[in-house]
């Protein structure tokens, strides 16, 4: 039972892990791209000498650069939301394995531990010498001398 579930929940444990920095980077990367098309928003318009209008071409290429950034920072959006809803995901299912403790799961992981161990023993060749009649022998020799 304990190498299986523990297993399980070590590599829950590690993918959860990964995962999550795999978030806060796209995070990170989401909230630069953020503020730099805020800051571009935000930036005044150029103007052609003492008038009133604006440089059509300097506005067009503000405008253009405006919407890569916006462009961008949906695209890592959407790539971020995704990782993140991954990682809440399997934070859930690593806590509903954690709660299984002591119940039925854990003893059925143990069958499979008890089947696995003996299929190991018969693999490897040692069910000669790893078997109950052997080991009986070998007791009740040291005794009766």
């Amino acid at each position: 039972m304990i190498l299986l579930y523990t297993a399980l929940l070590f590599v829950l444990a590690v993918a959860c892990f990964l995962v999550k920095r795999r978030a806060a980077a796209l995070e990170r990367k989401y909230t630069r791209a953020a503020v730099e098309a805020e800051h571009l928003a935000k930036q005044t318009p150029f103007k052609e000498g003492n008038s009133s209008r604006y440089d059509p071409c300097q506005y067009a290429k503000r405008q253009y650069q405006l919407g890569l950034l916006v462009q961008k920072r949906d695209r890592v959006e959407a790539r971020y939301t995704l990782w993140q809803e991954r990682s809440d995901r399997l934070e859930r299912l690593r806590k509903r394995l954690r709660a299984w403790k002591g119940k039925v799961l854990p003893y059925t992981f143990g069958i499979l531990d008890v089947a696995l161990v003996l299929t190991a023993i018969d693999y490897f060749g040692a069910g000669q010498y790893l078997n109950a009649r052997a080991l009986y022998q070998a007791v009740s020799a040291w005794f009766v001398r």
